[in-house]
């Protein structure tokens, strides 16, 4: 039951903000050669053309799922028919994204789908931040 509870708040939670901000995202790139950046705290990448550095932050609190979601499908060509999958609120959370900003930049096919190149690169990425984190939380600092 409890599950059920949070799942139906987050759900909730994520379309006042998208409802919010519905529309909002950029749906053309100003640059011609974006430039991908790793988000740490979704472990996902973006690129610099889609505007999550510049939305409001609310806004990409709740983008978070869904970057990963998208980064999980360019990773893992397998990604969409693993059954463990299928009912994550990552996937819900990319699915209602994209009735709200249907015309984002984030949402293009070359963006949502498995990439070998950028997986490869994708996987050296996270192996590196999760590397510098474990350095971080291991260092005196935090004692």
């Amino acid at each position: 039951m409890h599950k059920i509870a949070e799942w139906i708040t987050q759900e909730l939670l994520m379309r006042r903000v998208f409802r919010k901000y519905k529309n909002s995202l950029p749906t053309q790139s100003v640059s011609e050669k974006p430039k991908m950046n790793y988000h740490v705290l979704a472990d996902a990448i973006v690129w610099n053309d889609e505007g999550i550095e510049k939305c409001d932050p609310e806004l990409e609190n709740a983008l978070r799922y869904a970057l990963n979601y998208r980064t999980n499908l360019i990773v893992d060509k397998n990604f969409v028919i693993k059954k463990k999958n299928s009912k994550r609120i990552e996937k819900r959370t990319f699915e209602l994204a994209k009735k709200y900003f249907p015309d984002w930049i984030g949402f293009e096919r070359n963006r949502c789908e498995y990439n070998s190149e950028l997986s490869d690169r994708i996987k050296r990425i996270r192996k590196v931040s999760q590397w510098k984190i474990e350095k971080l939380m291991n260092s005196d600092e935090f004692e």
